[in-house]
């Protein structure tokens, strides 16, 4: 009976120190957090992570994509920052305006109004740490973003950009058209779902929100947008990579996963290239990453998202796709050395 008592209480211990294990590789692993606020038509708040080593930082300014999105993406950050910070480098991301600590609506905003909050917190980082390289690290909508940031010519000193879209609306063609795959939708149920879509599609070029609504309402395929969501979506319909693409002056690094579902990869990456050869620039990579979706997770997310926390909890980075975060890490070591 003692013997059994042993063996279920060393279980016991031993699934008590995993779990805690576990939750502390889950945490931001930063050697020092220091909170940053600065201003761009709305107060705004961060967290500057910094690594073990001492400065001047090389420091990777976060951009996010779409949504509400706080500094850490509810935590959906955690393993890229920890991955940066074991590497050397001090991370900044900030709450969205009306997320978090930062005022505002960020359903308000143009992709410019989001490239001048990034322009605003250069100085406000500068302020803060000594700086010797300063950089960004874009996911999704964050790429139009980055174009925005070439066309202002932004003092950065080299720019990343993860599933980066280049036209908003064959984006969101694209998007709605793999949704009918997924869904396993007849050619005329395809059909009709995307009439639908362009459809209603004009209604955000008119600015019609009634008329949007109305429409959408008399089909049975979803609910209408919000009308702050579409105010958003008729400040920003027209945003196109393209333009600022060609005004990249540092290097730059486009990773894309080969089964991301949201943008079409292989068009991105094509758009890209031609722009750089067209400038002339040859400090860039464009990476296709293998059984990677959108996130860089690995492509069964695409399938299986709700078992994502739990794996997450069990496997850490290991949810990303194989290479994902050492290509990051790889091209960032070069392009900064």
């Amino acid at each position: 009976m003692k013997k059994i008592l042993l063996i279920i209480i060393i279980i016991l211990l031993s699934l008590t120190f995993f779990v805690l294990y576990r939750f502390h590789k889950m945490e931001i692993q930063a050697s020092e957090i220091r909170e940053i606020e600065f201003t761009s038509k709305h107060h705004l708040s961060g967290s500057l992570y910094l690594p073990d080593n001492p400065g001047p930082y090389q420091v990777i300014i976060f951009i996010h994509g779409d949504g509400p999105a706080d500094r850490t993406l509810d935590g959906g950050y955690h393993f890229i920052i920890n991955r940066l910070l074991k590497s050397g480098y001090a991370c900044f991301s900030y709450d969205k305006p009306g997320v978090g600590k930062s005022e505002g609506n960020w359903l308000n905003q143009s992709m410019s109004d989001r490239a001048e909050e990034v322009l605003q917190a250069i100085p406000a980082i500068e302020e803060e740490i000594s700086v010797d390289a300063i950089g960004t690290l874009a996911f999704s909508q964050g790429g139009w973003v980055t174009s925005e940031l070439a066309l202002a010519k932004a003092p950065l000193d080299f720019y990343i950009v993860v599933g980066g879209a280049i036209d908003w609306m064959d984006q969101h063609r694209y998007y709605e058209t793999r949704y009918t795959e997924s869904a396993g939708f007849t050619k005329k149920e395809t059909k009709d779902y995307l009439n639908y879509i362009q459809q209603s599609d004009t209604f955000i070029s008119a600015k019609d929100y009634d008329g949007y609504a109305d429409y959408v309402e008399s089909h049975d395929y979803e609910s209408p947008m919000s009308e702050e969501r579409f105010h958003f979506v008729t400040l920003n319909y027209r945003s196109n990579a393209t333009p600022g693409i060609s005004q990249i002056q540092v290097p730059f690094l486009g990773i894309w996963g080969d089964s991301d579902q949201n943008v079409d990869a292989l068009n991105s990456i094509e758009v890209y290239e031609k722009e750089f050869k067209n400038s002339g620039k040859s400090d860039y990579q464009l990476l296709l990453i293998k059984d990677a979706n959108h996130e860089l997770l690995d492509s069964k997310y695409n399938e299986q998202e709700d078992t994502l926390p739990l794996d997450a909890f069990l496997y850490g980075e290991d949810i990303f796709a194989e290479g994902a975060l050492n290509s990051l890490v790889d091209w960032l070591d070069k392009a900064l050395s």
